[in-house]
C-alpha cells in the first residue's frame, strides 16, 4: 500500500503514506494499541510488532473523507487508528441523508472487513481532525502469513473480534432507534385520539 486510494476530495486531503518503521514511535503506539485488547484475547507486544511491521504510517488532514460507503476499487486494507477522531455514517448511498453511526479515536480499527473480503466499503469515515493511523494492505497481511502464520491467524480473530464488538454495538443502536420510534408512534396515536374527542 504505497498510497491511499481515496475518493478525489480525500485525495487533496492525504498525506502521502510511508513505511512505519521510519517513524519508531509512531510504530511504538500501533504495537502497544494492537496489544491492549481485553484479557479475553490479545496480542503480545511481541506479535504486535510483527504486525506493526506491515504497515504504512498515513497520515489525512481534518475534514477528509477516509473512506466513503460504496467505495469498491483499492478497499483492501484497513486503518488503526494512532491518533485524531473519525466520524463513521451511512454515507448516503442509496438514502437520501446520511445516518451517523459513532465518532471513534486512537485504537479503533477502520476497513478491517474490506482488508479481509475486499468487499465494497459499508460505511463512511471522515476526518473530524487531523489523523494519524497505521494502514495494513492485503499484501502486508498476505507478507505477514508467509512470515509469521501463527501472528496473521491471531489478527484475522482479533479483526473478527473487533467486527463482532462493532455489530453488537450497532445491534443496541437499533434497538434504541426501535425504542424511541415505538415511543414517538404512541405519542403520536394519544394526539390523534384526543383530537378526535375534541372534535366530537
Amino acid at each position: 500500500m504505497n498510497t491511499v486510494n481515496t475518493t478525489p476530495k480525500a485525495a487533496s486531503l492525504a498525506i502521502p503514506t510511508r513505511p512505519i518503521s521510519e517513524s519508531p514511535a509512531m510504530a511504538a503506539k500501533a504495537a502497544e494499541l494492537l496489544s491492549m485488547r481485553s484479557p479475553s484475547f490479545a496480542l503480545d507486544i511481541e506479535e504486535a510488532q510483527c504486525i506493526v511491521a506491515q504497515m504504512r504510517l498515513v497520515r489525512y488532514f481534518d475534514g477528509a473523507t477516509v473512506f466513503s460507503a460504496g467505495d469498491d476499487v483499492g478497499t483492501s486494507y484497513m486503518l488503526l487508528l494512532l491518533e485524531g477522531d473519525v466520524s463513521v455514517d451511512t454515507g448516503t448511498l442509496g438514502r437520501a441523508e446520511k445516518v451517523d453511526i459513532s465518532v471513534v479515536g486512537p485504537g479503533a480499527l477502520l476497513g478491517e472487513l474490506a482488508l479481509l473480503d475486499g468487499a465494497p466499503r459499508s460505511a463512511s469515515c471522515t476526518a473530524v481532525s487531523a489523523i494519524t493511523a497505521a494502514g495494513l494492505s492485503a499484501a502486508g497481511l498476505k507478507r505477514l502469513i508467509d512470515s509469521h502464520p501463527k501472528v496473521a491467524a491471531k489478527l484475522v480473530i482479533y479483526l473478527a473480534q473487533s467486527a463482532a464488538d462493532r455489530l453488537r454495538a450497532l445491534t443496541q443502536q437499533l434497538q434504541m432507534y426501535d425504542e424511541l420510534t415505538i415511543s414517538m408512534q404512541r405519542e403520536i396515536d394519544q394526539l390523534r385520539a384526543s383530537k378526535g374527542r375534541v372534535g366530537t
